[in-house]
Order: C-alpha cells, then sequence, then structure tokens
C-alpha cells in the first residue's frame, strides 16, 4: 500500500524544485543556483539518493573524468501535487452550466474557451480575497498556493525586472494540438485579478524548459 507523499523541507525541497525545472543538473549547477559549498550540496544529494527521490547518471564528453548529473525519481516528482480531480470538477461543473443558447453555433474549441474563461474567473472570484502579503512577492505566493488547491501549478521566482510566475500544464495549450506552448490569457486574466497588478507574458527564452508559460509582475505594481 503506498503511504501519503513526504514533506521535504528547507534545502533539500529547493534541489528538488531546480531538478523539477532544469531536468538534470550537476553539483556545481546545483552549488551556483543554491549559492552554497559543492560538499554542502553533495551531503544533501546522498540524503535524497538514500531516500530514492534523485538518481545520478553519469555523461561522458570529451576528455577527463564523466559528469555526474543528477534527476528526480518517480517517487520524487510525486513530492509535488496532483490535483486532478478537483480541477476536473471545475471543468465538468463549467460544461453542466452551459446554456443551449451559449452552445448553438460554436465549434469545440471555442466551447472549451469559453468553459476556461468561466474557470479562471470563478476561481478568481473565489481566491482574489485570501490573497495576503506585505509585497508583491508575497502576494505572488499567497497566490500561487491558493490556486494549488485547484491543481493549477505555478511557482514564483523573484528576478531583477521583477517577480515571475512560470506555469506547468495549463489545458489551454491542448486546444491548438501540435502548436508550441504559449502564455495563456485566462490565466494571464487570472493572476492579474488575484495579484491586483498587472500581469505581463515573458519571453519564450526567459521560460525554464519544464514550463509551459512565465509571467513577468512589475516590482513597482501596488496590490489592489
Amino acid at each position: 500500500m503506498s503511504s501519503s507523499p513526504r514533506r521535504i523541507d528547507g534545502t533539500r525541497e529547493e534541489i528538488l524544485a531546480l531538478l523539477r525545472r532544469r531536468e538534470r543538473m550537476s553539483v556545481d549547477d546545483l552549488s551556483r543556483e543554491l549559492r552554497l559549498a559543492g560538499a554542502t550540496v553533495r551531503r544533501h544529494l546522498d540524503v535524497l539518493q538514500r531516500d530514492n527521490f534523485v538518481q545520478v547518471t553519469q555523461v561522458r564528453g570529451g576528455t577527463g573524468r564523466p559528469k555526474h548529473l543528477f534527476a528526480l525519481t518517480e517517487a520524487g516528482a510525486d513530492l509535488f501535487p496532483h490535483h486532478y480531480v478537483r480541477m476536473t470538477q471545475r471543468l465538468l461543473g463549467e460544461i453542466v452550466g452551459l446554456e443551449t443558447i451559449e452552445t448553438a453555433g460554436r465549434s469545440g474549441q471555442d466551447l472549451a474557451r469559453l468553459i476556461f474563461t468561466r474557470m479562471a474567473d470563478r476561481i478568481a472570484t473565489e481566491y482574489a480575497p485570501q490573497v495576503q502579503g506585505k509585497d508583491m512577492l508575497e502576494r505572488a505566493r499567497s497566490a500561487v498556493s491558493l490556486i494549488a488547491r485547484e491543481g493549477i501549478d505555478f511557482e514564483v521566482v523573484e528576478a531583477s525586472d521583477g517577480v515571475h510566475l512560470f506555469g506547468r500544464g495549463c489545458p489551454c495549450n491542448r486546444l491548438e494540438e501540435g502548436a508550441p506552448a504559449h502564455p495563456c490569457e485566462h490565466d494571464q486574466v487570472m493572476l492579474q485579478r488575484l495579484l491586483g497588478a498587472p500581469v505581463r507574458p515573458l519571453e519564450a527564452d526567459r521560460v525554464p524548459h519544464d514550463f509551459h508559460c512565465g509571467y513577468r509582475v512589475a516590482p513597482s505594481a501596488a496590490a489592489g
């Protein structure tokens, strides 16, 4: 029988989050990101390997010793939340609530966009009053924590040009089969309402490979 996912705190949680975003990283890569000594990072990796949350592979390239790269195991990936049931219930609720006049003459994609728009609006209305924080970084973390209950997966990163929010797995990207992932207007509007500040899409080359989209909240933006 499987047990509930364990909660990993502190530096090890940061290591797991980085590996989730970057897929594979060396000790040197992690040391630079975490601003910790290599020996310290190795000790944390040893514990994560022992607990089967991280695995290591050797990569040979040119001369010299092979490079060791670390990645999440399936157990490590399962530590992150997956709330698909609640998301499905939201979608079904919006579908059932459609009126005949709203569906007439609309294509499947048009109906999906309408449903996502309504769902994003309901989520923003429900959670906006609960967002807390004295500055935009804290408000972003609060908002992301709240919508994670819905299976909407964002990470918050403090950057030199403001607060960045990186999202994974938005179902809107499936509307255009074969098209590259792109920012979702429904998520953008939802985030703006939650944060009470303008939210703008980030350029594709600024979005890490493990995310579908990225947004920026200006540091000077005042919360509403």
